[in-house]
């Protein structure tokens, strides 16, 4: 792994391999910068929404393995590259880069990289407006090899976020609160979708309400724009005032309460973030922070040197490395495998129309091969060692207590009998186990990307299963560490218990709470009294192994974020579910959860993260032809 450090005043993104600098193509390429500049001014001049489009191109790129003109690369028959992803499917401008490149290839073949094309476009189409460089760019980047639409999905900021989750988005890059606040900036020029934002209009807690933080005026305004929840087509300006001229009308609309985003709105929910806007009410400071601020995140974990490559187009990968995976010194992502499975091509249909097949008949498979998956996964990785059966010597992971209650066994075995048919030791059980997991749940389209590749497991330890799943009786600190040591943050998890949404539980599992919580006859003073009341009717003292509640009390079968609705009302279920309102970080993002949009949006990319987990061991594993032996 490279290491890289920032200083302020010297270097930008010192790496091993070399540095940006000023000029970096004075001698190699002297016209570049003239180039790139001549030709975004031309279609500029022609189109006054590419400075929106180019900046947020070039946010988008670097939030995203580092400012490495990933986000250019296309997808290829192996590999769903980062344009292909959600937040980037409204990405525009790619022709102007596409442009210049070709120029530059003529000029200076084989020398300027698309990073660096982009880092300079996007700041001259914003420029030319002013007729002026409004900030420096360093240069000096190359380029990368490897694009994944998943990493696009975890490293994004979402326009849902609150300013905890945004806090730690920017500062996992590098960034400040201060430079979230001026790059929030951006958004004085461009538009966006209401999809995006019309949630705080007709449905901000989930109860058909909007969001009291927006301007009623401004909500009303946004009414005749955005008919309802399912417009996803029409766009808004971000600033009202002045959408297409680059100024600080932005931080003038948002301390009116009229932000677009949840996003916007959250800079005024911390009192630092909140004095922030207010000195950018001055438009000088405005202009020279947000060259500032530029200027760091344009140096976000560039490949310079001998790393990377210089790609003579910037939408296809030089060495074919985003579709091999090859690394070309850059860190290899969280995400292993791929999106297809090269050696059975049919095994995401064969997964997908057997699954919805047995889930139409049966609705309670989803939670029962959700769980399956998770509790794969949280012991040995997921490597299908949960689908092995004990012998004479040995007591199985499906025999410890905490799995006794799992299922949709069944549907594994048939998805795998037909696998096998088609594409015979091809396919590994714990492929199947990820892919039926998600097509159990997106009954209608996928919600998460699936990445195949991983090894069945040979080991399956009862004991093991005891030891490392995480208790329904779990306090926030226990939960934190058992997720922290599988590399899963506290978004993680509070995202992955949303899972709650659907299934049952077993009453023997949450009688304590209800009827002996510290041992004296008493129930938990931390659920509500009304609920508790009711899973006294459904539960009784003692209860039987027969006896089950919902765990989502209002849409038990329904996939949606109403457990975080229902959290928040201390209505969740298990100890381990009211424990995440015990610590603040935690309660702050499940509040945001209740949002379906963010929800889902998060629950997407843990779910990939959670799909890795074990990816170290899977090159020793092997293809099992019976999940169980």
């Amino acid at each position: 792994m490279r290491t890289c450090s920032v200083l302020a005043f010297a270097l930008i993104g010192v790496c091993h391999g070399g540095e940006l600098r000023k000029k970096f193509y004075k001698d190699s390429c002297p016209a570049a910068e003239d180039i790139v500049r001549s030709i975004t001014w031309k279609h500029v001049a022609n189109n006054v929404t590419l400075p929106a489009k180019l900046l947020r191109m070039h946010f988008h790129d670097c939030f995203v393995r580092g400012c490495d003109a990933s986000v250019l690369l296309d997808s290829t028959s192996s590999n769903t590259a980062e344009k292909a992803a959600v937040p980037n499917l409204s990405l525009g401008g790619f022709e102007v880069i596409d442009e210049v490149k070709t120029q530059l290839e003529k000029t200076c073949p084989g020398v300027v990289s698309c990073a660096d094309i982009l880092a300079l476009a996007a700041r001259d189409s914003v420029s030319f407006q002013f007729k002026k460089s409004m900030w420096e760019v360093l240069t000096g980047r190359r380029d990368g090899s490897i694009s994944r639409a998943s990493e696009a999905l975890s490293n994004i900021p979402s326009p849902f976020f609150n300013f905890t989750t945004l806090k730690q988005s920017f500062a996992s890059k590098g960034l400040t609160v201060h430079d979230l606040v001026v790059l929030s900036g951006a958004h004085t020029i461009g538009v966006g979708h209401c999809n995006f934002f019309s949630n705080r209009l007709y449905n901000f807690t989930g109860k058909g309400d909007a969001d009291p933080s927006l301007n009623s005026t401004y909500a009303a305004f946004l009414k005749t724009k955005c008919k309802s929840l399912a417009d996803n087509t029409t766009i808004v300006a971000m600033d009202p005032g002045t959408p297409l001229s680059f100024d600080n009308n932005y931080f003038k609309i948002l301390k009116q309460n009229q932000g677009l985003f949840q996003s916007d709105a959250a800079l005024l929910t911390e009192k630092g973030s909140s004095n922030i806007v207010d000195e950018l009410l001055d438009s000088e400071d405005f202009f020279t922070e947000f060259a500032q601020s530029m200027k760091r995140m344009g140096a976000i974990e560039v490949l310079t040197g001998t790393d990377g490559e210089i790609r003579k187009k910037c939408n296809v990968d030089q060495n074919n490395g985003a579709q091999k995976g090859q690394s070309n010194g850059h860190p290899e992502g969280k995400e292993k495998g791929r999106p297809i499975h090269n050696g059975c091509p049919q095994l995401e249909r064969i997964s997908r129309d057997i699954t919805r097949s047995r889930v139409a008949s049966d609705s309670t498979l989803p939670a029962k091969l959700l769980r399956l998956h998770y509790h794969d996964c949280f012991v040995r990785g997921c490597d299908a060692s949960l689908l092995l059966d004990s012998t004479t010597n040995n007591t199985a992971e499906k025999d410890a207590i905490p799995n006794r209650t799992i299922g949709g066994y069944d549907v594994i075995d048939q998805i795998k009998d037909r696998v096998e048919e088609e594409c015979p030791d091809t396919v590994s059980c714990a492929d199947i186990v990820a892919l039926a997991a998600r097509d159990a749940v997106s009954f209608q389209r996928p919600l998460w990307p699936v990445f195949c590749g991983r090894k069945d497991g040979r080991v399956s330890l009862a004991s093991e299963a005891v030891r490392d799943l995480p208790s329904g009786s779990a306090n926030f600190s226990t939960l934190k560490q058992q997720f922290l040591s599988n590399e899963l943050d506290v978004v993680d998890l509070v995202a992955l218990s949303g899972a709650h949404t659907i299934g049952v539980a077993h009453c023997r599992v949450i009688s304590r709470r209800l009827y002996n919580f510290t041992g004296k006859g008493d129930t938990d003073p931390s659920i509500d009294p009304d609920y508790a009341k009711f899973l006294k009717t459904k539960c009784p003292n003692p209860s039987t192994n027969t006896d089950i509640v919902g765990m989502d009390p209002s849409t038990p079968l329904s996939f949606d974020s109403n457990y975080y609705v229902a959290l928040n009302q201390k209505k969740g279920l298990f100890s381990s579910d009211a424990a995440l309102l015990t610590d603040p970080d935690a309660a702050s993002i499940a509040k945001t959860f209740e949002n379906p949009f963010v929800f889902f949006n998060q629950f997407a990319r843990s779910m990939v993260k959670m799909g890795s987990m074990g990816h170290q061991d899977w090159k020793d594993g092997e293809i099992r032809k019976n999940c169980h032996f």
